[in-house]
């Protein structure tokens, strides 16, 4: 069991590690030293293609590497350049990543922030500017500042996971929840969540809230040792749940607790094929990617975009497990 919580944190510090070492000359900057690519103030190449900027909450996380990797094919099959920023987890630094972003000249940006209340700054910014943005995934707060908001269902993924704790514990079950308050996208999932149980002898006897990867393990732990009698474990994303499932293999609990997730990555539905996460609602960040890039060169060339679009998500179990590819998102 220490074994399996050994390469559960591995992995995520290699993903972590990969993220930062693979990092393609003037492409891609952390958000405190964002690398100046050939651009100009109209926001374009000296080859005379667009540029394009993307900024994420964390890009350690397998979803936005996806999602970013997806924008940048789809961009770069036109010619163009996408300049991509770590949010590093913190929106102070998020903002002045963006701030340079608008110096180097973007036309279009590609915002997944790590606070939604307190990217306002970085929004007006670009509103300022007369740069356009294009909001994925997670919502800002002032979505009158963004051009539209591209997103996965998440109030439906969360209703998923409620809806299947439901009718694998008829009888009631008690849940902990590892969440985070301030992305927009995790609150939509666990009100999701919350809507399917209501009513129902399933209840919520412990929740916590993170804001980095370092907490979860230690998080997990003490709401374990803190509930004697948990039935379900439902963490934010599949990153988060694998650490979840690796403490409670620690203490020795897997017989008793189910954990269920949000996101569908290859390791999330490798884990459910192999009896280890118990279903994870499904979102493909490629999709995203790709209807993100679709809107900007829509706004481009000043075409009308919907205000939102909203992706569908499906729930992956130990019963369809098998007829999915374990090596793809979605």
């Amino acid at each position: 069991m220490k074994k399996f919580l050994a390469l559960v944190l591995a992995t995520v510090m290699t993903l972590a590690l990969g993220a930062c070492g693979q990092t393609p000359a003037g492409t891609e900057a952390t958000a405190a030293t964002t690398t100046k690519t050939e651009s100009t103030a109209a926001g374009t190449t000296a080859s005379g293609g667009h540029v394009f900027g993307y900024t994420c909450m964390d890009l350690t996380n397998p979803f936005h590497i996806a999602m970013r990797d997806a924008m940048k094919a789809a961009v770069e099959a036109n010619g163009d350049t996408l300049i991509s920023v770590d949010g590093k987890a913190d929106q102070s630094k998020q903002n002045d990543a963006i701030e340079d972003l608008i110096t180097q000249g973007i036309e279009v940006l590609f915002l997944n922030p790590v606070d939604s209340q307190s990217v306002q700054p970085a929004l007006e910014a670009c509103a300022k500017a007369g740069i356009p943005v294009v909001n994925v995934d997670s919502a800002v707060a002032d979505q009158s500042l963004v051009a539209t908001f591209i997103a996965s269902n998440n109030v439906a993924a969360g209703r998923q996971c409620g809806e299947e704790i439901v009718k694998k514990y008829p009888d009631g079950a008690n849940i902990c929840v590892i969440e985070n308050p301030l992305a927009d996208s995790v609150v939509d999932r666990v009100a999701g969540l919350e809507e399917a149980i209501k009513g129902t002898n399933c209840k919520i006897v412990d929740r916590k809230s993170i804001a980095t990867m370092d907490a979860v393990l230690g998080t997990a732990e003490d709401m374990l040792q803190a509930n004697s009698d948990i039935d379900v474990f439902w963490g934010l994303n599949d990153d988060v749940s694998l650490i979840i499932l690796g403490a409670i293999e620690s203490a020795g609990r897997t017989k008793d607790i189910a954990v269920y997730s949000v996101d569908g990555s290859p390791s999330g539905k490798t884990s459910v094929a192999d009896g280890g996460l118990y279903a994870t609602a499904a979102q493909s960040p490629v999709a995203l990617g790709e209807k993100a890039v679709a809107c900007a060169y829509d706004l481009i060339s000043g075409k009308t975009v919907d205000k939102e679009y909203s992706l569908d998500t499906t729930l992956v179990t130990p019963d369809n497990v098998s007829t999915m590819n374990p090596s793809e998102w979605g």
